[in-house]
């Protein structure tokens, strides 16, 4: 039992030294740090991808008449016939 006091002693002088602070310190820093950096990155891919998928709807909303207007001429030139009908 001796022995584990000792241990426990030494190992909580060893987490007040300096030295451990700033590792420590210096650990969360860092994760503030990437945490800033990761969620500025989401936001920007996430403006990104609403701007994206804005010009999409505008585009499809171009394509869909267009489409349209050329199967019209090609049934217009091909007219289908009931009896090639399945």
């Amino acid at each position: 039992m001796i022995h584990r006091n000792n241990e426990s002693s030494l190992i909580s002088t060893h987490l007040r030294s300096p030295n451990v602070r700033e590792v420590l310190y210096s650990i969360l820093f860092l994760l503030l740090v990437a945490g800033y950096i990761v969620r500025t990155h989401l936001l920007f891919v996430s403006r990104a991808y609403s701007e994206l998928q804005t010009e999409f709807e505008k585009i499809k909303s171009l394509m869909i008449p267009s489409y349209m207007i050329e199967l019209r001429k090609l049934l217009d030139r091909y007219p289908t016939s009931e009896q090639n009908s399945f």
